[in-house]
């Protein structure tokens, strides 16, 4: 009995293996016919018009799919061209591991993607064919964002952020050189959001925060009349209030304020304005160009036979002993010796003060230094490791956008130094970090710091023919033990004591005491007659 049910399984399983096998030599036989079909009917089409009908029987018999990708450029252009009035590309400021800004567990990322989102239902509901850079909690880069806007063709690019800080109130920022149709719409958009309701219209700003002659990555960078609105203070109940409240009529204000612009400036022409400009993002000068106007690229005169130079380590710090400058006699002798290497222990101008901060890990006082920084209205050089970049991105971006310098502090910060590494180990701490950030924040780093101030005349030359600067410092003290703080009083005394014409300042932003005493320096330091300049 048990060896009849064995067989009776067998015989089951030999079936079922048979229909597998019968199945899929099916499925194999109707792909060949529908090659074969594909095949004739391309031929023939040319010949006999009739061939039409098997091609759509041919179309019947393809699997149907939803995935935009498949559809040709071709037929997106047509359908857009016939369905709507023209293209806007909307951009939901940072997202993914970029937050933004903060305030508590609100984020800027999740404001600006509801809001944009907001924006482009109003504006599909008007026949305006709208293209997110991200319709949801997506990183993505700068250059990205240029690149769905300008591939689009669209009429405008609008991107949406929040500001922090001291102040309320909507702002706008525009392009430099921004030409009468920009600015239309940056003034557009703020009046209609003043119409809703705002606590302030703090006005269109041209540049960035730096100056006006430098643009914000996404102005710089599309083809078309671009607007960015920092709409309210993340960190102002009242702002934030109005966000919630208005949100829908600030999204139809913003949008009758395309519209309206567009009815102003393009209803009616025959060529786009996204054609206008024949300006590509691979171009050599998108790659070398800033996002803020602290980027750029430097070109070093080459240092031969660097195998061949001396590469014993040497611990840097500027000692006690100064001229009757209060300079530190060491810097200006070594500046002298290395300045070769672009080298720079002391810099020059008179009464001109220099800050840099080393960014190792972040210990939370980043932001407020950076909050101290732009109410004191001073730029500095924040050195950056490439962990600190990949797990800060939002601070790192900050930092870029409110017009400071990105400097690079190596991939690893090696505790023996550069020197105690290979030649090639050496050039990959400086150029991996360096691609990491001009790969995801569209920007050229070319100032260097030194790992634990640890050189050599190798290393210089190293890092002289990467094309950056090697950036010292003529004052630095015992900051950067986060568990033995030193006292503010006697910190802020030890700082206002160095001052000297050229005086780089090295501050670690890990440090409570330095985010504490950093306003109090900065105006103690302006009492003395001295001026901040960011170096370069």
């Amino acid at each position: 009995m048990k060896m009849m049910n064995n067989r009776k399984d067998n015989l089951k399983k030999q079936k079922r293996t048979r229909n597998l096998i019968c199945a899929a030599f099916c499925a194999i036989l109707l792909l060949i016919i529908v090659a074969v079909i594909n095949l004739l009917t391309g031929a023939f089409s040319k010949f006999f018009p009739a061939s039409e009908k098997l091609q759509d029987l041919v179309d019947n018999l393809k699997p149907q799919t939803t995935d935009t990708e498949s559809i040709t450029p071709a037929e997106t252009e047509n359908d857009t061209e016939s369905k709507y009035l023209f293209t806007v590309c909307l951009d939901a400021g940072h997202g993914g591991k970029d937050i933004g800004c903060d305030n508590g567990s609100r984020n800027e990322k999740d404001d600006t993607l509801k809001m944009t989102l907001a924006v482009g239902e109003y504006l599909t509901s008007q026949d305006i064919n709208v293209v997110y850079t991200r319709s949801d909690d997506t990183f993505l880069k700068l250059s990205k964002r240029c690149e769905v806007a300008n591939n689009a063709k669209a009429s405008y690019f609008v991107s949406i952020h929040r500001n922090k800080g001291e102040g309320s109130g909507i702002e706008t920022w525009i392009y430099s050189d921004a030409d009468e149709e920009t600015t239309a719409l940056a003034n557009n958009i703020l009046s209609g959001l003043e119409s809703v309701g705002i606590q302030r219209n703090r006005g269109i700003k041209k540049g960035t925060q730096k100056s006006e002659s430098s643009d914000y990555y996404l102005n710089k960078h599309s083809n078309m009349p671009s607007c960015i609105i920092e709409m309210g203070f993340i960190n102002d109940a009242t702002d934030n209030q109005q966000y919630d409240d208005n949100k829908d009529a600030y999204a139809k204000a913003i949008g009758d304020a395309i519209i309206s612009t567009y009815n102003t400036y393009q209803a009616g022409k025959t060529d786009s304005n996204a054609e206008k400009a024949d300006e590509s993002l691979n171009s050599t000068e998108a790659d070398t160009s800033t996002a803020s106007g602290t980027s750029h690229t430097i070109s070093n005169t080459p240092v031969d036979n660097v195998a061949a130079l001396d590469n014993t380590t040497q611990d840097w710090g500027p000692g006690s002993n100064v001229d009757d400058q209060n300079r530190p006699v060491s810097a200006i002798s070594y500046q002298d010796k290395y300045g070769k290497y672009n080298a720079n222990f002391i810099a020059e101008g008179d009464h001109k003060i220099y800050l840099t901060f080393d960014e190792g890990y972040e210990y939370g006082c980043t932001p407020g230094i950076l909050d101290t920084l732009k109410e004191k209205n001073v730029k500095a050089v924040f050195f950056v490791t490439e962990p600190y970049a990949k797990d800060e991105p939002q601070l790192v971006q900050r930092i870029i956008d409110e017009g400071h310098m990105l400097g690079n502090h190596s991939v690893t910060h090696p505790a023996n130094g550069l020197p105690s590494q290979s030649i090639e180990q050496q050039q990959n701490e400086v150029m991996e970090n360096h691609q990491y950030i001009k790969d995801n924040f569209g920007y050229d780093m070319h100032l260097f710091r030194y790992p634990a101030g640890k050189f050599s005349d190798q290393s210089l030359a190293i890092v002289n023919n990467c094309n950056y600067k090697s950036v010292f410092w003529s004052f630095a003290y015992l900051d950067y033990d986060v568990n033995n703080q030193p006292d503010q009083t006697e910190a802020l005394n030890k700082l206002v004591s160095k001052l000297h014409s050229g005086a780089i300042y090295l501050l670690h932003a890990e440090s409570t005491t330095n985010t504490a005493i950093l306003g109090s320096f900065i105006d103690q330091a302006r009492a003395a007659g001295y001026e901040f300049e960011l170096f370069d």
